[in-house]
């Protein structure tokens, strides 16, 4: 096995690290959401305001590591990954969205969708071409790679070399990775699949200890969601008969197939990690 380091904050500073990412993330995007509310034909500028909120995050992390002197390369666990097990993770997520399909149809007589979760979806393709470009840059290319950086990459990561256990490393970055959605705790099959999904990205990036992997896992998801979403499939979909046996038998082998592979894979535990200096260990 190929030898890999990288560097780790400690849990304190992880963990002000992610709350004042999250702070500056919200701040940014409410107040230039304020900013255009009056304006007319909007959608492109809301756009662009979330994709540029979601950016915003990176900048305390990377901040303090210029600061340190330690390039934000060098706090990105990424142990080499054979292409069997990137073609497994894309698999076992093909499985995931599949199930969480069936899940929806079963649940949704019993919870119906809030009204500003349905005026959301109702309009989140209304702004033209470009706006829906940049609707799904931000979605599928920029959030996986921001939030799996900051949840499983620094947070998960610092957590699970202090600890030394993988309870609190899977644990603590889900029940985050949930509340930083925090509009979609207030439905609740919503925020089971959040704290499903934030669960299998940290269990992914324990087993592969690649972050490319719950980056892509996480990109995929969210592809899904907004494919689905785009051409309507949540109307066409109500019942199992709707979806299909196929569908469902697939979904339950391609599933069934990534979580026997991955069970039977070792927590990835790398040889050095390094703490990340305080500002007075800097050397100037």
């Amino acid at each position: 096995m190929k030898r890999f380091s990288f560097h780790i904050f400690n849990t304190r500073e992880a963990y002000l690290m992610v709350a004042s990412s999250m702070f500056i993330g919200l701040f940014v995007g409410l107040s230039l959401q304020s900013m255009i509310s009056g304006l007319e034909n909007s959608e492109l500028l809301d756009r662009l305001v979330m994709l540029f909120s979601e950016i915003v995050i990176l900048l305390p992390p990377l901040y303090i590591l210029s600061q340190r002197k330690i390039n934000f390369i060098e706090v990105l666990p990424l142990q080499k990954v054979s292409p069997v097990t990137v073609a497994m993770s894309v698999l076992f997520i093909g499985g995931v969205i599949g199930l969480v399909s069936v899940f929806e149809v079963l649940i949704l007589p019993y919870f119906p969708v809030p009204d500003f979760l349905q005026a959301l979806d109702e309009t989140l393709f209304d702004g033209g071409i470009l706006a829906n470009v940049v609707l799904i840059i931000a979605a599928v290319l920029v959030a996986p790679i921001v939030e799996e950086f900051l949840f499983r990459g620094l947070l998960q990561q610092s957590l699970f070399y202090h600890f030394g256990s993988l309870i609190p490393a899977l644990v603590i970055p889900t029940v985050i990775f949930a509340l930083f959605h925090v509009g979609y705790l207030f439905y609740f099959p919503a925020m089971l699949e959040l704290i499903a999904l934030g669960f299998l990205l940290a269990w992914l990036m324990a087993k592969t200890g690649n972050i490319l992997i719950p980056m892509l896992t996480h990109a995929l998801f969210n592809l899904s969601a907004f494919s689905g979403l785009f051409i309507g499939l949540d109307e066409e979909t109500s019942t199992l008969a709707d979806l299909g046996p196929t569908w469902i038998i697939v979904s339950v082998v391609l599933f069934a197939a990534g979580w026997l592979y991955f069970k039977s894979v070792k927590p990835v535990v790398c040889e050095e990690v390094f703490l990340i200096p305080l500002p007075d260990e800097v050397e100037q």
